[in-house]
């Protein structure tokens, strides 16, 4: 149960990643529009970067191969976007509830990697067939 329960995790755990870089990379119009939103210079190097991290490390962290470094990436891209992008500083109500809260789900995910990160991909993944 153990295997299978840590295949099932790393699949949740990369699939938002994994599918919000291929939405981005199908519609870099959009992805640079949400990039210059968060107020960044250079929206199209860091909409590249961003669809790197989430694709590459949503990978990783899917297959279970090198997993940690993936599962890190991910966490330190969760934390970073969750900071620029939801920011509940001088916000009142239901729009700060509402970003509070995504902030705390964004802390979840973060433990997800940290659990990752700690105990590694498990038995069903590339990691442990190159070990």
């Amino acid at each position: 149960m153990t295997d299978y329960g840590s295949l099932l995790a790393r699949f949740c755990l990369s699939l938002v990643f994994l599918w919000s870089g291929i939405t981005k990379l199908r519609d870099p119009v959009g992805g640079t529009a949400e990039v210059a939103a968060l107020g960044l210079p250079m929206p199209q190097v860091f909409l590249a970067l961003t669809i790197l991290c989430q694709i590459a490390g949503g990978l990783m962290v899917l297959l279970g191969f090198r997993v940690r470094l993936g599962a890190l990436v991910l966490l330190s891209f969760t934390v970073v976007a969750t900071l620029l992008g939801h920011r509940v500083a001088g916000l009142t109500g239901a729009a700060r509830q509402q970003q509070m809260t995504t902030s705390l789900e964004h802390l979840a995910i973060v433990g997800g990697f940290l659990l990752l990160i700690v105990h590694g991909a498990g038995a069903l993944s590339i990691d442990a067939l190159l070990n």
